[in-house]
């Protein structure tokens, strides 16, 4: 519990200092999310998401399909390895296809005895192999990326839970003339249980973007739409 508390101040101060210069301008974004977990036993499952991103801002838009093959260590922590494809599409500009693989380690604490209560955190890393096309040109990039996420969670009432929490990116560069922190969600959420198997969760996110000694340069407010819907092959 110790080390979790560290983690989280250290990473809410450096989200705080990167904020202090934060711009006025925002984006909206809608992004339509599907989440599928198939447990196939106590230790593995499969964990698949795909979504759509709609920029309003932009005549960009994002579609993105990943699978990972999860390992549960123990009742707190996870183990997964999984592959993304990421495609955004622009009539105007570039046109971007990404293939993406992950691994990721997974942690989970109750804080409360009724385990109403909870945190879960991730590490991942990302090794993003991307295409550019852009007036019949084709080049190619690659990065590595870090990211780190922390979601506090309550359940209240029967079928109903909040959440508040952010997610750190960091590319694995020389940050002589890049900013510590590459981007950040802020994220708030609202989650129901409508079934057995499915939720619905609605999410308020805002993505803010950094620059080398200028703080947040630009920053998203996303609602994240989401369908979170789990398949137990034991049952």
């Amino acid at each position: 519990m110790k080390f979790i508390k560290i983690v989280l101040l250290t990473f809410l101060f450096v989200w705080q200092h990167q904020l202090v210069h934060a711009q006025s301008q925002g984006d909206p974004r809608l992004w339509l999310h599907y989440f599928n977990k198939a447990k196939f036993n106590d230790k593995w499952s499969l964990s698949t998401d795909g979504a759509y991103l709609h920029m309003f801002d932009l005549t960009a838009n994002r579609l993105q399909v990943r699978s990972g093959l999860t390992y549960k260590i123990n009742n707190n922590f996870s183990v997964r390895a999984g592959l993304g494809y990421f495609y955004v599409f622009d009539p105007e500009g570039e046109n971007i296809s990404e293939i993406r693989p992950m691994q990721d380690f997974i942690g989970k604490h109750n804080l409360t005895k009724d385990k109403s209560f909870f945190v879960k955190y991730r590490f991942r890393l990302e090794q993003q192999i991307m295409d550019i096309f852009y007036e019949g040109q084709n080049e190619k990039d690659y990065l590595n990326r870090l990211r780190y996420s922390i979601i506090f969670r309550k359940k209240f009432a029967e079928k109903w839970m909040a959440g508040i929490g952010t997610e750190l990116f960091f590319v694995l560069r020389d940050k002589s003339n890049d900013p510590f922190t590459n981007k950040n969600r802020f994220i708030m959420l609202i989650n129901r249980q409508v079934s057995e198997k499915v939720s619905l969760e609605a999410q308020y996110i805002r993505e803010d973007s950094f620059k080398h000694q200028q703080g947040s340069v630009r920053y998203s407010n996303i609602l994240r739409l989401a369908v979170r819907h789990s398949i137990d092959f034991e049952k």
